[in-house]
C-alpha cells in the first residue's frame, strides 16, 4: 500500500524541458507570454501527469498547471491489450465463480482509465463541480481557465492548502479536524445522492484541507455520474435499511444491477439481515463501512453478485474518504455525521420522491414512528449546527455567506406547508395521521408537544399562514377532484 501511495504524487518526473515544450505546443505561445514566473521543479509528480506553479502574467493569479506525461497512451493500451488477453484466459472461472465476465470488468476499468488521458474532459467535469457546489461555501473547487487548457495541459487556480497525506500538519496549523471531517463527510454524501456527479478517485493527495475549515478537491479526472433512478433507489435503501425491510434491501440490489433481473432474493435476505445487525446492532460507534464491505464480499462468493462499475467506484470513493477521516481522527464515527445528513435531506428537500420516503420512515407496518420523528430532526437540527459553527461561514458581507443564511437553521417551513396539504387533500395519509394520534386507545398529545418542542423554532409561521392561503384555491381543487373520483369508484 506505502509504495502504490508514491503513485499519487510522488512518481519520478519526466524531465521539465519536454513538460514546458509540451505548455507551449498547447498554448501556441511561448511560456513567457502567459506566465511571469514558473516553478523549475514540479510540485507533484503522478502516474499520468505532473504539476507545476506558475503566476499568470496579465493578472497575478497564481496557478497550477497539470501536463499530461508524454507517451503514456501507447503504454496505457498495451498495458490493457495484456490485462484483457489474461481476462480471457480466466474468463472462465470468473462466470463460474464470481457471475460475471471478466473482459468486461477490464473494459470497465479501461474505459474510466482512457478518460483520464483527456483534460479537455476533466475541465468540462471541474464546471460541472464548481456549478454543483457554487452555493456552498464549506467546499472549494479550483476554477480551471479553458483558454489556456488542452487536451494535455490542464491550467486550474492554485490551492493554498494542506494534503490529507500529511495529517500530522493539518492538526499543527490548528484547523478544527472536527469540522473539516463533517464539511467532508456532507460533501461526500450530497455528490453521492443530492447531485449524482462524484468524484472518483478522492485519495489523500486529492483532497485538501483550508485553513479557513474548507474541504477542496483536484483531479477530476475520475469522475462517475449516477442517474436520477440510482439516486433514488440509494436513497430507498437507507429508507429500508432504517426500517429494517431487508426483503426491499435485497429488492434494492437488483434494482441497482448488483443481482440479474428475475433472480430469487429470498436466500439472500437473511445474509443482508445478519450483516447489517451485526454491524449496526452494537449502535453507531461500531458502524464503518470497512466492516460491512468485508462481510458483503463474502456474499460475492456465495451469490449471484456482481458489483456494477459505478457501484465499485462509489464503494472505493466511501472506503478511501472513511479511511481518511480515521487517518485523522482514530475513533472518527461515519455514520453519525452521515445519518444527520440524510434526516435532513429527508426533512427539508421538496422533492417529492424524498417527501414520499419521509413518509416510509415515519410509518412502520401502519403505525406512526413518533420516536423515529423526533429523531429525525433531532439529528437534522445536529447537522444543520455543526455545518454553520464551520469557519467558512463566518465570512461577513459576501453574496455566497448571504445566499447560505438559511443554513444557518433548520428550516421546516415548506415541509410543514407540505405536510398541510398532504394531510388536506390525501385521504389515505389524512387516516393514517389520525390513527396515529389515537393509537393503542389514547390520545399522544405528549408526543405531539415533544415533538412541537423541538420545531418551534425551526418554522415561519406567517410564512406557513401566507402560503396555505396562497394555496388554498389549488387544495379546494384537488379536494373537490378527489371527492369526485372517489363518488365515481363508488358508481
Amino acid at each position: 500500500m506505502s509504495e502504490l501511495c508514491i503513485l499519487q504524487d510522488d512518481v519520478p518526473p519526466f524531465p521539465n524541458q519536454v513538460a514546458f515544450n509540451i505548455i507551449e505546443e498547447d498554448l501556441g505561445k511561448p511560456l513567457e507570454a502567459v506566465f511571469s514566473k514558473i516553478t523549475s521543479q514540479t510540485i507533484a509528480a503522478a502516474s499520468l501527469g505532473q504539476v507545476y506553479r506558475a503566476t499568470l502574467s496579465d493578472t497575478g493569479e497564481d496557478v497550477a498547471i497539470k501536463v499530461l506525461r508524454p507517451q503514456i497512451e501507447p503504454i496505457i493500451y498495451r498495458d490493457l491489450f495484456l490485462f484483457r488477453m489474461l481476462a480471457s484466459f480466466l474468463n472462465g472461472i470468473s462466470l463460474q465463480k464470481l457471475g460475471c465476465n471478466a473482459e468486461l470488468i477490464v473494459d470497465e476499468f479501461g474505459e474510466k482509465l482512457l478518460e483520464e488521458l483527456d483534460y479537455t474532459l476533466e475541465a468540462r467535469n471541474i464546471e460541472d463541480f464548481l456549478e454543483n457546489f457554487k452555493n456552498d461555501p464549506t467546499v472549494k473547487i479550483p476554477r480551471v481557465y479553458k483558454k489556456l487548457s488542452g487536451s494535455r495541459v490542464l491550467v486550474m487556480e492554485w490551492i493554498d492548502g494542506i494534503r490529507c497525506t500529511n495529517p500530522q500538519a493539518i492538526k499543527e496549523a490548528g484547523i478544527d479536524v472536527n469540522g473539516f471531517l463533517t464539511v467532508g463527510v456532507s460533501a461526500a454524501l450530497r455528490q453521492l445522492l443530492e447531485f449524482g456527479l462524484f468524484h472518483g478517485d478522492p485519495h489523500p493527495g486529492n483532497i485538501f484541507a483550508m485553513q479557513d475549515g474548507r474541504i477542496a478537491y483536484v483531479d477530476f479526472g475520475n469522475v462517475a455520474v449516477l442517474s436520477q433512478q440510482n439516486k433514488q433507489i440509494l436513497i430507498d435503501a437507507v429508507v429500508h435499511a432504517v426500517n429494517e425491510d431487508y426483503v426491499e434491501m435485497a429488492n434494492d440490489f437488483t434494482r441497482l444491477g448488483f443481482l440479474a433481473s428475475g433472480t430469487d432474493v429470498s436466500p439472500i435476505v437473511p445474509a443482508l439481515e445478519a450483516i447489517w445487525q451485526n454491524s449496526s446492532g452494537k449502535g453507531l460507534a461500531d458502524f464503518n463501512f470497512r466492516s460491512v464491505t468485508g462481510k458483503f464480499n463474502q456474499l460475492v462468493y456465495q451469490y449471484p453478485i456482481r458489483i456494477p462499475e459505478r457501484f465499485s467506484l462509489v464503494i472505493r470513493s466511501l472506503l478511501t474518504q472513511e479511511g481518511i477521516c480515521f487517518t485523522l481522527k482514530p475513533e472518527f464515527k461515519f455514520l453519525e455525521v452521515a445519518y444527520p445528513y440524510i434526516a435532513k435531506r429527508l426533512l427539508t428537500d421538496p422533492n417529492p420522491a424524498l417527501r414520499e420516503r419521509l413518509i416510509q420512515v415515519l410509518f412502520k407496518d401502519g403505525v406512526f414512528q413518533w420516536k423515529r420523528l423526533e429523531n429525525l430532526i433531532v439529528l437534522a437540527k445536529e447537522n444543520v449546527a455543526k455545518m454553520s459553527s464551520n469557519p467558512a461561514f463566518q465570512e461577513k458581507n459576501t453574496q455566497k455567506s448571504r445566499e447560505m443564511q438559511i443554513e444557518r437553521k433548520l428550516d421546516l417551513t415548506d415541509t410543514i406547508k407540505d405536510g398541510a396539504r398532504l394531510f388536506i387533500v390525501d385521504e389515505g395519509i389524512r387516516r393514517q395521521l389520525l390513527l396515529a394520534f389515537t393509537e393503542d386507545s389514547k390520545l399522544h398529545i405528549q408526543e405531539l408537544v415533544d415533538v412541537y418542542r423541538l420545531v418551534q423554532d425551526e418554522i415561519d409561521v406567517p410564512s406557513v399562514a401566507l402560503g396555505m392561503a396562497r394555496d388554498l384555491p389549488a387544495v379546494t381543487r384537488d379536494i373537490m377532484l378527489s371527492w369526485s373520483d372517489s363518488i365515481l369508484a363508488e358508481r
